[in-house]
């Protein structure tokens, strides 16, 4: 990650003063909520900030808060769904190393958390004040939110009946308890977040959001590549649309959206009915390129980014097959071959899953369940299909056709318990003209059997043979050969009685 280039141009951000009205949200408070600041928090990244310092209380009764002062706007994106439990903390840094150390002094902090929402460019209007507990709709007051210390089920249960998510101020700070936690209970993927943290004290210091529960069961993740300026990674949709896109970069105020042809750079204007907005409801494939403004006329260019949207849904076009082995060598390797559509290919959309099938003798079964790579290794002789997909784009699936793969049995039991009575090669049924022949150890032919016949049943002229190792050649026409070539093979194998 391109941390260490683009971290100073996010504190940029932090920097500006966020306000609310007291009685309703205005223009200025619609700003706080879009120019939000990305956070995450993972093994690798646990991003600290400076706080805001000088600012008056920006308003009174919020959420479980009774009033917020220097507040900072933060949002975070869902990667893994599952639980995420958040530890927020505040200090005076001292050390300049993003940590706590000893010797620093914590500060009070306090904090109300929103969600879930498809994007982070909200209007503050739909961030509820108070909370509903009789859950009627009407009169949401902040006197009914909960301190989640007091009651750590309220806001995971939605007792409050609002999108707040959790809310919590420090209790004791006399006694230096100054570290909230904060909790969402099932996050889904690409679910945004919103959070506002309060720095009461009004002393310049750093504010930490680090993800405590990162390696339990269950676990979610953030998504950290919400840092990086732009537009994030391209995306592969299974037929499903409308799909909310977004991005932004440092400095900008206002952007404009531009939609192209996959594979083309032929940019056009798309009609923006909410005024300059990073963020965009798209309803079909395409290349879209957001453009940066650093004012709200839109005359100044920032930067500029673009991403692909694109239906995978008929992705696949037909699935093939190698084997590296050749027929009779045990356990074989073999790769699935996908043709994709020409723009799947264009695009370089390779996110694609594989899943091997065997008939067992009454269908197919999954033998391999879907993987990410094409190779299936250690696989024995039978009849297989592979099936192909856009990865987790059930729709797209394409199966190839049946395949063989010559084997054989490296024993058999011919003693009347109806399991592993005869010995025969394994589909060799399927090829007619094959010739196999059964020695002893000394040579003699004991043997001749026909393909797609009983097998051998460990007798010679109605005698019994005794548990021992016998021998086979088999002359055939090796399936992988386009040109069905005659191949001999010998081999042996163990009558146990």
């Amino acid at each position: 990650m391109k941390m260490a280039k683009i971290l100073p141009r996010i504190l940029l951000f932090i920097s500006i003063v966020l306000l609310f009205n007291t009685t309703v949200y205005g223009q200025d408070d619609d700003l706080a909520c879009r120019t939000a600041n990305p956070f995450c928090s993972d093994a690798s990244q646990e991003l600290t900030f400076p706080n805001i310092t000088g600012e008056d209380i920006s308003f009174r009764g919020l959420g479980c808060l009774n009033t917020t002062r220097n507040s900072s706007w933060y949002f975070i994106r869902i990667d893994q769904p599952g639980e995420l439990i958040f530890d927020i903390r505040q200090w005076v840094e001292i050390r300049e190393n993003n940590n706590l150390d000893r010797g620093e002094r914590q500060l009070d902090v306090d904090f109300v958390a929103w969600g879930p929402f498809e994007t982070s460019f909200i209007d503050c209007d739909i961030l509820a004040r108070g909370c509903d507990n009789n859950g009627d709709g009407e009169n949401l007051r902040p006197e009914e939110c909960v301190n989640n210390v007091d009651d750590p089920a309220y806001y995971i249960e939605n007792q409050d009946n609002t999108n707040i998510i959790d809310c919590s101020y420090a209790r004791t700070p006399e006694e230096d308890i100054f570290i909230e936690t904060f909790t969402i209970p099932s996050a889904q993927s690409g679910e945004y977040y919103m959070i506002l943290i309060t720095n009461f004290s009004d002393e310049p210091g750093v504010i930490q959001l680090q993800q405590t529960n990162l390696n339990a069961a269950n676990a979610g993740t953030t998504d950290c590549s919400i840092l990086e300026p732009g537009v994030g990674a391209d995306i592969a949709t299974c037929g499903e649309f409308p799909v909310t896109i977004e991005g932004r970069f440092p400095d900008a105020v206002s952007y404009r959206w531009r939609r192209a042809e996959a594979g083309t750079t032929n940019f056009v204007d798309v009609p923006d009915p909410e005024g300059g907005v990073p963020f965009l409801e798209v309803n079909s494939p395409g290349v879209y390129e957001l453009i940066g403004y650093s004012d709200a006329g839109r005359t100044i260019e920032v930067d500029r980014d673009d991403l692909v949207v694109l239906d995978v849904s008929g992705a696949v076009i037909s699935v093939g097959h190698s084997i590296a082995e050749e027929s009779f060598a045990g356990g074989y390797t073999i790769t699935a071959e996908v043709e994709a559509t020409q723009e799947v290919s264009a695009a370089e959309f390779n996110n694609f899953e594989y899943r091997l099938d065997r008939d067992l003798g009454n269908g197919f079964v999954t033998y391999r369940v879907f993987q990410s790579s094409p190779v299936f290794a250690n696989v024995p002789p039978g009849d297989y299909r592979i099936t192909a997909r856009y990865a987790n784009c059930e729709i797209s699936e394409r199966e190839s056709e049946v395949f063989m793969i010559l084997g054989y049995p490296k024993y058999f039991t011919p003693n009347g318990d109806g399991f592993h009575e005869t010995w025969n090669l394994i589909n060799i049924e399927d090829q007619p003209s094959a010739l196999i022949y059964i020695f002893d150890r000394y040579g003699k032919l004991l043997k001749q059997l026909r393909p797609g016949g009983p097998g051998w049943d460990g007798t010679y002229n109605g005698k019994i043979m005794p548990s021992s190792d016998y021998w086979f050649r088999v002359e055939f026409n090796e399936p992988r050969d386009p040109n069905m070539r005659r191949r001999v093979f010998a081999g042996n194998f163990s009558l146990i009685r």
